[in-house]
């Protein structure tokens, strides 16, 4: 069952990492006011790296989580070790791209008209920790759940039968 489970919602991620960084991208081209903290933050070299970088690796990312759900799905064992990778690899980049995108978060709240400065940066710290908890819940319970020893056997291939 955790298997279907796992395919299903690996699936939904795929598809998340998949348009999510092109919505991104495509709303990036959204004219603002000269003196909106988004403009100011889009502005930014810093940030138009980071964009750039965040949507290839989404639809990278996304790529490879459709082809482990289906995996997964098929009950192939390539599908369960796809996901674990996968899962390992969002344990290292969601700290590391939140960190990276911290700055400019921090910045850009920092500008908003009539807000106490410090107040700000404190909403700034606290998305930043929620964020990294939310983006590594599913790859922890994803890794979790792929290296079950009940996960392992229904994703091995089957024995042909000895004739006898």
């Amino acid at each position: 069952m955790s298997v279907l489970i796992f395919g299903i919602l690996n699936l939904c991620f795929a598809l998340l990492n998949l348009f999510g960084p092109l919505l991104t991208k495509l709303m990036s081209n959204v004219k603002l006011p000269a003196n909106s903290p988004i403009a100011a933050m889009r502005a930014d070299p810093g940030y138009a790296k980071l964009l750039n970088l965040n949507l290839v690796v989404g639809l990278v990312v996304g790529a490879a989580l459709l082809a482990c759900g289906i995996g997964l799905l098929m009950l192939k064992n390539w599908g369960r070790l796809g996901s674990i990778i996968y899962a390992i690899f969002a344990i290292v980049y969601v700290p590391f791209a939140s960190l990276m995108q911290w700055p400019f978060t921090k910045r850009m709240m920092e500008q908003t008209p009539g807000a106490p400065p410090g107040m700000m940066t404190g909403f700034a710290t606290i998305a930043l920790v929620f964020g990294i908890l939310f983006g590594l819940a599913y790859p922890a319970l994803l890794l979790f759940f792929m290296t079950r020893p009940n996960v392992i056997e229904a994703c091995q291939p089957e024995q042909p039968a000895v004739p006898g």
